[in-house]
């Protein structure tokens, strides 16, 4: 693998889980919509593994 294209891969992975870290934070806003308050609720409980999940693929490319 190129340095060029795994530095690429890299720095795309440290913006996704960046992007995930930051809406972790981001309380969930009450819409009286129960499915749209739902799903923001899921995506904060589905971004915490997939953060873990995104910085063991950072890893593995790392050592490439």
């Amino acid at each position: 693998m190129s340095k060029d294209i795994k530095n690429e891969i890299l720095q795309e992975l440290d913006r996704r889980i960046q992007l995930l870290e930051e809406h972790r934070d981001e309380n969930i806003i009450v819409t009286g919509n129960q499915y749209g308050e739902l799903n923001q609720a899921l995506s904060k409980v589905i971004g915490t593994p997939l953060i873990g999940e995104l910085q063991s693929i950072k890893e593995f490319v790392g050592r490439l």
